[in-house]
């Protein structure tokens, strides 16, 4: 289902990137994520949960 909401979102030539923010205790998500490629960008609360940010960039040469 991710890969299909990924193509969905790269479809759009303007989308570069993708940015997923699982909570920091949820280290399935964080394993889970990496593996498709997605890289760890910081830390960031949003109001009281601690949430690591994850970026997956567009593939160069793929439309």
């Amino acid at each position: 289902m991710i890969q299909l909401a990924l193509a969905c979102c790269f479809s759009d030539p303007t989308v570069t990137a993708v940015l997923v923010d699982p909570l920091a205790s949820n280290t399935r998500a964080h394993r889970f994520y990496a593996r498709l490629g997605f890289r760890f960008v910081e830390r960031r609360r949003f109001g009281d949960d601690e949430c690591f940010v994850y970026r997956l960039d567009r593939i160069s040469g793929n439309p």
